[in-house]
Parts: C-alpha cells; structure tokens; sequence
C-alpha cells in the first residue's frame, strides 16, 4: 500500500500549520519501520534527551549534596558556638562569658571572673567562611558608631 500511494502524484496532503505537499514527495512508513531520515531525527532526540536526564541528575545530585553540606555546617556551627569558650583556642575565659546566642553568641565581660572588669566584648562565634548576618553587622556598627549605653531603669 504505501509504494503505491508513493507512486500515485495525483494525492495531495494539507499539514496541520496549512503547508500543502504531495504525498508522493513525503517519507512514508508502517508502525515502527522508520525511514532513515527519521531514524536519524529520533537518534539526536533520544541523545539530547539523555544529556539532559543526566544534568538533571547531576543537579540533583549537587542540590542535595550542597544542601547536605550546608546542613552539616550549620548544624556543626550551632555546635560549636554554644561549647567554644570551653575549647583550649577561645581567647576568653569561659567564666567571663554570658551566653545570649542571638542575636550575638556571647557577651564577654573581660576580667569579671577576677572581679575587675577590663573590657566588654561582644561576641560571634563563626566557622568556615560564615559571614555576618545583617543584625549583627548592626550591632558591629552600633558599637563602632559609638552607639552603645549602660542605662539603669527603675521599676
């Protein structure tokens, strides 16, 4: 059936976007037999769409290590800031510092555990290369601005 509809040129085909062609001048076919043209077509199909599966699981792979990464480092940083004024490198004594956590990990009262108060220092603890978040780069600013009082209030 399909050599004879390739051999007949009287038949006519209008295409879905309204372009008209004889259907002796298209690549004909039955079920799966593709012809070449079209076996070459599915093949850069099938490739591009295996390269893109695999850079969406790439990504995937990257989200959720990335994800996994920052996870553990922030769970390791909380860790860390609530136990490292009792850790041999941290510059003050643990009994000099009060813990608030937030917005600023420690206020450090310098020489309060030997009854005189040299210092007051405000304290964040961070690890890797965590920057500062924006209240505390305030409070930084606060304190390099002069911003800062004791004030007694009554009640």
């Amino acid at each position: 059936m399909i050599s004879s509809l390739k051999r007949d040129r009287s038949l006519w085909v209008s295409a879905d976007c309204g372009h008209e062609y004889r259907l002796a001048d298209s690549e004909l076919f039955y079920r799966d037999k593709l012809p070449s043209a079209a076996l070459d077509y599915k093949e850069s199909l099938d490739d591009a769409l295996a390269e893109l599966q695999k850079e969406v699981k790439e990504y995937r792979e990257k989200l959720t290590k990335g994800f996994t990464k920052k996870s553990v480092e922030v769970k390791l940083g909380k860790t860390v800031e609530k136990i490292c004024q009792v850790l041999p490198d941290f510059p003050y004594s643990p009994f000099d510092c009060r813990a608030m956590f937030d917005p600023i990990d420690y206020v450090v009262f310098v020489g309060a555990s030997r009854d005189l108060i040299s210092q007051v220092d405000f304290v964040e603890v961070k690890t890797g290369e965590s920057a500062l978040k924006k209240p505390q780069r305030q409070i930084r600013d606060a304190i390099v601005d002069h911003q800062v009082q004791i004030r007694k209030v009554k009640q």
